[in-house]
């Protein structure tokens, strides 16, 4: 009965990955393990786990939801014209670099708004992420879930938004 529950609980509520690189830098540490919840509803800034069409799996923070343009300038982002606080930036951050250079959604996709079923990520490390700006949309079939927890180093435990 126990490794019934484990098997479930591994299978289907909350899931181990470790995480590889620095584009997540400083919110998810290179080496951590993060455990994330297959099959939920996502929100601007969740952190998810996805898959690319070779099958190799990412790690990014959700920032343009579908039907939502987008756009930064002076390292601020806009969405439908409304400029969105990046808080979680903060942390991070140089004063005197620049995280996310000026651009617009058109201007990198050819589109103006996030299709349906689709999202637009980037790592929290912007100046050193693989991300939408380099690989389009993620497809929301490519999500595998939500980022819940850290679960080690012991020292970084956490919770995620």
């Amino acid at each position: 009965m126990a490794l019934g529950i484990a098997l479930f609980i591994r299978y289907f509520l909350f899931i181990p990955v470790k995480i590889e690189g620095r584009s997540m830098f400083p919110t998810l540490e290179p080496n951590s393990y993060i455990v994330y919840e297959p099959y939920t509803k996502l929100e601007r800034f969740d952190i998810i786990l996805f898959h690319d069409e070779q099958g190799e799996a990412f790690v990014k923070r959700v920032i343009a939801l579908p039907g939502e343009s987008l756009s930064y300038l002076n390292d601020q982002l806009y969405i439908n014209g409304e400029h969105i606080e990046e808080s979680f930036l903060v942390k991070g951050k140089n004063n005197n670099q620049v995280n996310t250079p000026d651009f617009t959604l058109d201007s990198m996709t050819g589109v103006e708004v996030v299709p349906e079923g689709s999202y637009y990520v980037l790592g929290d490390n912007r100046p050193r992420s693989k991300d939408s700006r380099m690989f389009g949309f993620v497809s929301e079939m490519a999500v595998e879930g939500k980022v819940r927890f850290v679960i080690f180093p012991f020292n970084e435990i956490s919770i995620l938004p």
